[in-house]
């Protein structure tokens, strides 16, 4: 299961990370592992190697290896008794101990698996409804060419009936949201809006599209949105 957290582009060590002791590299040691889990320390050979060395499902150069001692003159010389862990084997040895700070591991990535599905959900979601809502958009976008509206508004059919729906929609505008969501003009500002509101911008948008086929110009679509916005904000109160 991914973890990882960015900020400016560098990977941020995550909670379990620090308490680990996993470095820049990304690895720590069988020690401060073993350390960290609280477990005896007579026992540290034996956990090395039913967990390390003679693990089956554990590669050597890949998920561990050997420290080697350093001479005075900083020649590598004999192993010691410690091993470099990579991060994801660390985690994993973490989860697998029989011990407090295992079941806390445990906790821990559990809790993480369940923000990521809900991540994933709402992710699920909004893809689902910006679909919806690029469909109805373009259903939106014929009507208004076919009502003549765009040419007895001069052109400015589309971004007037988009501040419409908007406003009744969202409570603002276009402009208004662009400013109060930090975005530029290139920014699309559907891409920027949650699941619920995109709903809530589709459903206005096909009402706006069924009023100007039923020949409505945009005073009196305009007036069906005002009622609307009213029975919204009384809701919302």
């Amino acid at each position: 299961m991914k973890e990882l957290v960015y900020m400016n582009g560098q990977h941020m060590p995550t909670p379990i990370e620090q308490a680990l002791e996993i470095d820049k590299d990304g690895c720590t040691t069988a020690k401060k592992l073993y350390r960290w889990l609280e477990l005896d320390e007579t026992h540290y050979s034996r956990w090395v190697l039913s967990n390390i060395t003679e693990n089956p499902f554990a590669e050597e150069g890949t998920d561990y290896s050997p420290l080697m001692a350093k001479s005075r003159k900083g020649v590598m010389g004999r192993p010691t008794n410690d091993y470099r862990l990579s991060a994801a084997f660390a985690k994993k040895l973490a989860m697998t101990a029989k011990s407090e700070r295992g079941e806390q591991a445990r906790i821990y990535f559990l809790m993480c698996e369940q923000a990521l599905s809900k991540v994933a959900e709402a992710q699920r979601k909004f893809d689902l409804e910006r679909a919806k809502g690029i469909a109805v958009r373009k259903s939106l976008t014929e009507v208004i060419l076919l009502s003549g509206e765009n040419e007895r508004m001069h052109g400015h059919a589309y971004a007037t009936y988009t501040d419409a729906v908007y406003k009744a929609a969202l409570g603002s505008s276009a402009k208004q949201l662009r400013e109060e969501r930090g975005l530029d003009r290139k920014d699309d500002l559907r891409e920027h809006l949650t699941a619920d509101e995109l709903a809530k911008v589709s459903r206005v948008e096909h009402m706006v599209g069924s009023l100007l086929e039923a020949g409505f110009d945009y005073d009196g679509v305009k007036a069906v949105l005002a009622d609307y916005n009213g029975r919204r904000l009384s809701l919302s109160a």
